[in-house]
């Protein structure tokens, strides 16, 4: 099994918790976290993400010998034109455009964890509603039990959620998570095969 060590740069710990417990499920590969290269390099807000990514990611491949690079960053939209249109500017600025994945959930990470969390309350509900189109507040909430919170209290949750989960249902539900996992297994493909 090839270890693939990885950079992160995104807005908030809850992408990088969802990244790190969603890379374990490929025995394929041993993605390794550089917690201190995450640790000097953090994002506040999403206009840092679109302003820095670059200079970071570069950083990453260049000095800390990262093998491939996140970008996280929510999408604050529900069109799937405003993702195409993100994801497109995203490529074109990316230092390595091969090895610069981008996890645009649609509004907000807490839509994916939202899912999953229908998932594990009602573990055989068929039913598939979209939520994507629902306010950022009404995700927050039904994730966290209030629309504001420290990660004090999200990170436990964020970890219990995507400890987990079934890939393929959480594609199936978002397109979003299905481009990004898409990114992924694009890379896996061509690096570890």
């Amino acid at each position: 099994m090839r270890t693939i060590r990885y950079g992160f740069y995104g807005e908030d710990d809850a992408q990088k918790i969802f990244l790190r417990n969603y890379l374990q499920r490929f025995p394929e590969a041993n993605f390794e976290l550089d917690e201190d290269f995450c640790n000097r390099f953090r994002a506040g807000n999403k206009k840092q993400v679109d302003e820095k990514f670059r200079m970071v990611s570069q950083e990453g491949f260049l000095w800390y010998q990262h093998d491939i690079f996140f970008v996280g960053r929510d999408l604050d939209s529900h069109l799937q034109s405003d993702h195409t249109s993100k994801f497109s500017w995203f490529q074109n600025y990316a230092h390595d455009v091969n090895k610069t994945l981008f996890m645009i959930p649609v509004q907000c990470i807490e839509h994916w964890l939202w899912y999953l969390k229908i998932k594990r309350d009602n573990p055989k509900l068929t039913k598939n509603e979209s939520l994507e189109t629902k306010p950022r507040t009404d995700a927050k909430r039904a994730v966290y039990g209030i629309p504001e919170v420290v990660n004090a209290i999200s990170n436990p949750i964020v970890n219990s959620l995507t400890t987990h989960f079934d890939i393929e249902w959480l594609e199936s539900r978002s397109y979003s998570f299905r481009h990004f996992h898409s990114q992924v297994q694009s890379f896996l493909n061509q690096s570890v095969s």
